[in-house]
């Protein structure tokens, strides 16, 4: 037992994650940040948008799942407070966040400001606070994690960034729209009238070759980041496997929840 690793640590870990999450959903909610137009004579302020509003099962929970870490992240920030005060915090700038992008959006003609949004993402930011709340007021949870921080990987600002950036790719795999490890596959560009089984189907072997470099080459390149990030290099093997391993738990899931059925089997074959 070792109490100096046991004890809590100073750690600006939940700060760079806030940051850096929050300048990635900035990032996703306005690209392509062209053509800036202003909206139409006569267009109403999006909160104020005429009944019934649009939506879709699957942007509602993306914009929920996309704001829950912004929220852990915010209400970590803070060294000593409250429950309900973190909460407050998280709630008052994950509001002020979407407002902010939700009102940019109405000078972009590719994205859709919209009410539904902003309470999907505000919903998000609750959650993620109250996960925050639950972590700080168990003192075997904090101890837990911190001491994981500090035992296996880089202390101070280096490490912070560094797992920050980290979390923050594997936050961006809820998107099912971004391939994990480059690994895609569009059923809709086989020729019409052949299965996905078929001899005739089946692409070129120099093309399976380069993608499959491609993949693997994405895959050295976020281990060999995570391999930098740790103190002791005997941790890289399990590091390693537990950072695929939670990848694909991340995009599995999402993708079953996001995508339509008919396309998430598709990609159940063992081709992929």
């Amino acid at each position: 037992m070792n109490p100096a690793a046991d004890r809590p640590h100073h750690t600006l870990l939940p700060h760079a994650l806030a940051l850096l999450y929050g300048a990635a959903i900035a990032y996703a909610s306005l690209q392509p940040f062209t053509p800036w137009l202003a909206p139409a004579d006569g267009t109403p302020f999006w909160p104020f948008a005429p009944w019934p509003l649009r939506w879709t099962r699957s942007d509602v929970l993306a914009n929920v799942f996309a704001y829950v870490p912004f929220g852990l992240f915010i209400a970590l920030t803070p060294r000593r407070a409250s429950p309900a005060a973190r909460a407050a915090r998280a709630l008052a700038v994950g509001m002020t966040l979407s407002f902010g992008l939700e009102t940019l959006q109405m000078f972009l003609p590719s994205r859709d400001a919209s009410l539904v949004d902003f309470v999907a993402n505000t919903s998000g930011t609750l959650v993620g606070a109250f996960l925050a709340a639950f972590i700080v007021r168990s003192e075997r949870t904090r101890m837990l994690l911190s001491g994981i921080r500090h035992r296996v990987f880089l202390p101070g600002m280096l490490g912070d960034v560094g797992l920050a950036l980290l979390a923050v790719w594997l936050a961006a795999q809820i998107n099912p729209g971004i391939p994990l490890f480059a690994v895609t596959f569009d059923p809709e560009m086989l020729p019409a009238g052949l299965a996905i089984g078929d001899v005739a189907a089946r692409p070129d072997r120099a093309a399976v070759l380069i993608e499959a470099a491609q993949s693997a080459l994405q895959l050295t390149g976020v281990g060999l980041f995570l391999v930098l990030l740790l103190r002791n290099r005997r941790h890289i093997g399990g590091a390693v496997l537990l950072l695929i391993g939670a990848a694909l738990l991340v995009k599995g899931a999402s993708a079953m929840l996001l995508l339509k059925p008919a396309i998430w089997e598709t990609w159940l074959k063992p081709g992929v």
